[in-house]
């Protein structure tokens, strides 16, 4: 019977109906031979390891692609994503610490004695009391900082701060002299010298942090916030510079120390292994380290584990990693010691220099934590973050410091993102192949093996184990350490997060490992027995 377009049949179901099961089974049919084609596809050896000693590691295409990887890396993405107990952060943080004392990438030194850093301590009040009484009192009045300020106006500096907060006026002698130099410093030279004072919050729109009537536009407040991940260039919430950059901009350099007009611009702070090459016999001493990069990185991993024994890693005297400079990276003079250097000296430390003004008592020490030194005073890390604007101010479409989690390429994810997550998929794709090669690991016995020979083949395996262990924990880490080299000198983006992703790594191998060795040592006792089972049966 023939149907017209529209019709139905004799048993009211119209052709579409009738052909609707007809076309999900060829559909059905469809994917499951794509599926079949796709995981021959994925299953399909890449190459075989046939010269390993111990077994055939076939090695296939989902290994390389990372689709035995895949749930690790989508779980680690979401372990980072919810992160529970801040382990992203604290890993970070580890990992800025691990490169910049073993890794250790070239910095250059061609800025370091530009800046001086006068730091103040309980020693030098003393030493301020000896020329007046009153200035050994606790807190320090404003004749201290006024009686500095005079000795580095003799001189011409490029620019000064002061990482003190005036919050509010106090009963202390000096002040009017301090206001009085203050105006000077707009006035004493020819050219006004710039200087800056530590600014806080503000509060509807007024400042109540600065005390002081700022003479003219050489002088202004900066921003202080600290954070131990980045180094803030604007503080937007208050409309102000970064003591770095403001010092940047009124030492005439040339360039910008906020790269593409992002006021949310924010650098990750580079940090040399060496004190200042004019350091000397100062109030610091500085660390003798290690300069062969492979032998720091063998020395650390040796330390971690206990087995140094030929005295790689170099020794801490007081603990702590060995690997820690310190004593800052910047000339530091001693405060209660200015009025009494040479004229050279303070004309070598102070004239046409970037000037710091810091302190550390026992009742308010300002320490920071840093990467690659002991903590420091907070001034360090303003005079540091100086130093990379200097030194990587002339780079091509603006500033070329390093970067830190900025560049967004789309959505959330920004360029630091992005490194850290195609690092994990490599290593975790390395990962994959290393439990492949060890999985396939076998031991077997000839027919008839003694207990002796079975003893010796069994020792040989256990060794070669420990050093196939070994040699993917270094395939692993050589990786790591190629990117992170890669994206911090060539991408000028922050160190990797190279803890976090070993974290992720470390547990899916110690996870995956007891089943693996439970198998092979199953294997080999299976084996053993067979092979004594068929020695034994008659002829």
């Amino acid at each position: 019977m023939t149907v017209v377009q529209g019709e139905t049949s004799d048993s009211g179901i119209s052709p579409e109906t009738a052909e609707r099961p007809a076309q999900r089974a060829r559909l059905l049919r469809g994917t499951l031979r794509a599926r079949r084609r796709l995981k021959r596809a994925f299953t399909r050896p890449v190459f075989t390891l046939r010269w390993y000693p111990y077994g055939t590691p076939v090695i296939r295409w989902a290994d390389l692609a990372g689709l035995t990887a895949l749930p690790a890396i989508l779980l680690t993405l979401l372990v980072a994503l919810l992160d529970p107990f801040d382990l992203t952060e604290k890993t970070q943080l580890e990992s800025d610490a691990f490169f910049y004392q073993i890794i250790r990438p070239d910095y250059p030194d061609t800025q370091r004695d530009n800046i001086t850093v006068i730091l103040m301590t309980d020693d030098d009040l003393a030493a301020f009391a000896e020329e007046s009484p009153e200035m050994g009192i606790w807190p320090p009045p404003y004749s201290v900082y006024a009686r500095m300020l005079e000795v580095i106006l003799d001189f011409q500096p490029k620019a000064v701060f002061i990482d003190v907060g005036f919050l509010s006026r106090r009963n202390a002698p000096g002040y009017d002299r301090l206001q009085a130099v203050l105006a000077d410093y707009d006035s004493y030279h020819d050219t006004p010298v710039p200087i800056f004072l530590s600014g806080g919050e503000k509060a509807e729109g007024q400042d109540k942090t600065v005390i002081f009537d700022l003479p003219g536009s050489s002088a202004g407040e900066v921003s202080v916030t600290y954070n131990p991940a980045y180094y803030p260039l604007h503080d937007s919430r208050n409309g102000r510079p970064s003591a770095a950059c403001a010092l940047f901009r009124g030492g005439a350099a040339a360039g910008t120390c906020i790269a593409n007009d992002d006021p949310n611009q924010r650098m990750s702070i580079v940090w040399p292994p060496r004190g200042s090459s004019t350091q000397g016999a100062g109030i610091f001493a500085c660390r003798d380290l290690p300069d062969s990069r492979p032998l720091r990185i063998a020395g650390a991993f040796l330390g971690m584990a206990g087995l140094d024994f030929a005295g790689i890693a170099p020794r801490a005297e007081n603990g702590g990693s060995p690997y820690r400079q310190i004593c800052p990276p910047h000339v530091t003079l001693a405060a209660g010691d200015l009025h009494k250097q040479g004229g050279d000296v303070l004309e070598r430390h102070l004239d046409n220099k970037y000037i710091l003004i810091g302190s550390s008592f026992a009742m308010a020490d300002d320490l920071v934590a840093l990467p690659a030194h002991r903590p420091l005073p907070g001034v360090f890390w303003h005079a540091m973050a100086l130093d990379n604007l200097l030194v990587y101010r002339d780079g091509d479409g603006g500033s070329r410091y390093v970067r830190h989690d900025s560049g967004t390429l789309f959505g959330p994810v920004t360029s630091s993102l992005a490194t850290n997550i195609v690092a994990l998929i490599i290593v975790q794709i390395l990962t994959s192949i290393f439990l492949r090669t060890l999985d396939a690991t076998h031991l077997s016995f000839p027919a008839g093996a003694g207990v002796g020979r079975i003893l010796v083949r069994t020792g040989g395996w256990l060794i070669f184990v420990v050093l196939a262990i070994l040699a993917g924990l270094t395939a692993i880490w050589a990786a790591k350490i190629g990117i992170a080299l890669f994206a911090f000198e060539q991408l000028k983006l922050a160190p990797i997060n190279l803890w976090g992703i070993f974290t992720a790594s470390a547990a899916r191998t110690i996870i995956h490992l007891p089943k693996s060795l439970a198998a092979m040592g199953g294997l080999v006792l299976l084996r053993y027995l067979a092979r004594r089972g068929s020695s034994r049966l008659p002829a």
